[in-house]
């Protein structure tokens, strides 16, 4: 349970369990609360970086759909992926003319500078830090020249299997915590430029979230 490959397939697992639950706590936790204005916040900056008026989109790490939702809405032509099998059968049934693909973010299936934009919202997480490199490369490789990538990330320190996650129990998911300062290491390292960085103004379960936008090279 230790290896690196297992707990992400422990964590997709899980996704598969909980799915229907999880999809409607999360809808009601965007709809209740500040988080979904907010995010919307977020979604538009992503949208305002990009300069392809009718941009295309990849949505890694879908879920159940409503970031592709909100982007399709906007004008964009959006890709959903998600290593869930339930998860996207989630995203199928909230967003009938989405496209959604099962997919894993380290080896994603499309040719080189495909996408405009890669948005990823609560699932760069999930993936081990000694993996991180490998998804960065991926992201890189699909984007367009100057094309944005936007995610989130929690904030601390350490990671590892939780057997009870605070952002919705039901089986164990793996997780991985970072500083702002250290995620911008990884980026740089990887060749994007960061271009902004905040913190959520408030905590979401109880837990520090932080968002970053970074532009791959023109080269």
């Amino acid at each position: 349970m230790n290896n690196k490959k297992d707990v992400i397939s422990i964590t997709r697992d899980t996704y598969d369990l909980i799915a229907t639950s999880y999809s409607e706590k999360i809808s009601g936790l965007v709809s209740d609360t500040w988080v979904g204005d907010y995010e919307k916040q977020l979604l538009n900056r992503f949208l305002q970086l990009i300069e392809a008026l009718n941009p295309k989109i990849l949505d890694v790490g879908c879920g159940n759909g409503k970031d592709t939702a909100y982007l399709m809405a906007k004008g964009a032509t959006v890709v959903g992926i998600d290593y869930s099998y339930k998860m996207l059968q989630e995203a199928k049934r909230h967003v009938h003319n989405g496209i959604f693909y099962l997919m894993d973010m380290r080896n994603l299936e499309f040719p080189n500078n495909t996408f405009d934009g890669v948005w990823a919202n609560g699932c760069i997480y999930h993936v081990p830090k000694s993996e991180l490199s490998q998804v960065l490369k991926e992201v890189i490789r699909v984007l367009k020249p100057l094309g944005i990538f936007s995610f989130n990330a929690k904030a601390g320190t350490g990671e590892g299997l939780e057997d009870n996650p605070k952002s919705f129990a039901g089986g164990p998911r793996f997780y991985a915590y970072y500083t702002i300062s250290e995620t911008k290491e990884h980026l740089q390292e990887a060749g994007l430029e960061v271009i902004e960085a905040k913190n959520y103004p408030h905590k979401i379960l109880s837990e520090k979230i932080f968002h970053i936008w970074t532009r791959k090279s023109i080269s």
